[in-house]
């Protein structure tokens, strides 16, 4: 048998909870809490305050994602069919877009911004490759989702503002409205444990309910930060966003497997359904030094203050579930021998995520600019506990970006076109023993001391990304 893993990547960095992310992709390698353009309204609003005029800045990054998954799990044997498991592959498309515009409302004193940008868009996908008549599902990590799809779109509204005009100093504030989509399916225990075995003719593994459904919903924020350019060998920007709490909700449906019902026939029952996931505060800090005219170098920081909000069982995946007369799904009917509870548990023990780059760029000519940069980013993965879905706790690549600026017979006005590229190495992974903190327990370097259960099959994971980037700009 082949079982087919998918992976949706995070390809941006707001929201990350085991995910693939690269820090500055959004808006290109010329972004971040210390750059006066459009995305500052996503980075940095007080950057937005040394912006000039009117600008604005399409981008769209494509996140190519492979991974491969040798698994150990149960010897090596799947137990729905009893022979040895083939190496399991993610070969997946996630795009990630930002638009922006700002516009100079008062010379060199306040400047306004808009940001549109998708910051979480993330899940995995479990299902089987198998012929009609397999199980629903074939998935060696039984308590996740076996298939999970999320994503959010962001509004971003922010000023900047520069109190006295020679001091340098500039100031920002925004408010981040966020619309929550969200689509499960997932197994839902009932008691019962999996008669899988590896003989010739094996039961199927997991003989739990299986919950299907969509939820959607919205959480609002803000975000405030401060941009120091005097000196132009020494700029400087700090902005904070707040923590928040995807919430959503909507409809589902329950199947119990036939072995779960008198007469032996599957059954579907509809159920209310919320979801509910704490999201962590963010610290971004960026420093850049405009050398010359023509060659800027820099470096930044992002921390995602994961273990605040996710660090312990209160910061789990919550997901609420009752039958439409607001009992537990399957209680109400005779014919169910258990039902499921009415709260469902997702484990999580997050430590925070670091990214680190250093960054340059290269005015070659009055029309070309190349930049690039090289990061180091440890997500929001407990310690070890690796699966397709959390395989990069640590990665490190590199950017590079090409932009082409072309007059438009204004005096200071144009268009940008712009192109990147970025690779992310993913850190191997090899896992056994039943869970990931046998035979050692987990890593105090980066995780809580109380590990989660049930959270990664045994195997070997592996991966890489990458990421190709278009921008088109307009500034008057």
């Amino acid at each position: 048998m082949r079982l087919i893993v998918s992976l949706v990547a995070l390809a941006s960095s707001t929201a990350m909870a085991g995910s693939i992310q690269a820090p500055g992709v959004i808006a290109g390698p010329d972004s971040g809490a210390a750059t006066p353009n459009p995305a500052s309204t996503y980075y940095n609003p007080a950057a937005l305050a040394a912006a000039d005029g009117f600008e604005a800045i399409f981008d769209v990054q494509l996140a190519a994602v492979r991974v491969d998954v040798d698994s150990w799990r149960n010897g090596g044997f799947d137990p729905n069919t009893g022979e040895a498991y083939e190496t399991a592959t993610a070969r997946v498309m996630a795009p990630v877009t930002f638009i922006g515009a700002s516009y100079e409302i008062l010379e060199d004193r306040l400047t306004a911004g808009l940001g549109l940008t998708m910051p979480f868009v993330g899940g995995g996908d479990y299902t089987s490759s198998e012929d009609d008549g397999a199980p629903p599902y074939t998935s060696h990590q039984r308590y996740f989702g076996v298939n999970t799809k999320v994503i959010t779109g962001q509004v971003i509204p922010a000023i900047g503002f520069t109190p006295v005009k020679d001091w340098g100093l500039h100031l920002g504030a925004g408010m981040t409205y966020t619309i929550d989509m969200f689509s499960i399916v997932k197994t839902s225990n009932v008691g019962q444990e999996g008669l899988g075995g590896t003989d010739s003719d094996p039961e199927p593994y997991s003989t739990d309910a299986v919950l299907s459904g969509e939820a959607m919903g919205s959480h609002i924020g803000w975000t405030a930060g401060v941009f120091f350019d005097k000196v132009r060998e020494a700029q400087v920007g700090v902005s904070y966003t707040s923590a928040g709490r995807f919430s959503a909700t909507g409809e589902g449906e329950v199947l119990f497997p036939g072995f779960l019902v008198e007469g032996g026939e599957s059954k579907t029952i509809d159920a209310d359904l919320e979801i509910g996931i704490n999201l962590p505060a963010i610290w971004r800090v960026a420093f850049n030094s405009q050398i010359t005219d023509k060659l800027n170098l820099g470096a930044s920081l992002d921390q995602y203050r994961w273990y605040d909000c996710c660090g312990g069982p209160g910061g789990d995946i919550e997901v609420g579930l009752q039958d439409k007369d607001g009992n537990e799904v399957g209680s109400g009917d005779d014919t169910v021998l258990l039902s499921v509870s009415k709260t469902l548990y997702g484990p999580r023990r997050l430590w925070d995520t670091n990214n680190v780059a250093a960054f340059g760029g290269y005015q070659a000519t009055d029309e070309i600019w190349v930049g690039g940069r090289v990061g180091y980013n440890q997500n929001a993965v407990p310690d070890y506990a690796v699966g397709a879905t959390n395989l990069d706790f640590e990665n490190a690549g590199f950017q590079l970006g090409l932009k082409y600026r072309m007059p438009m017979g204004q005096k200071d006005g144009g268009m940008t076109y712009g192109l990147s590229y970025s690779k992310f190495y993913l850190m191997e992974r090899k896992v056994s023993g039943n869970n990931a903190w046998d035979g050692g327990g987990p890593d105090e370097r980066f995780s809580p001391t109380a590990p989660p259960f049930n959270v990664s099959g045994d195997g070997h994971y592996r991966g890489a990304v990458d990421i190709f980037g278009v921008r088109i700009g307009w500034d008057a």
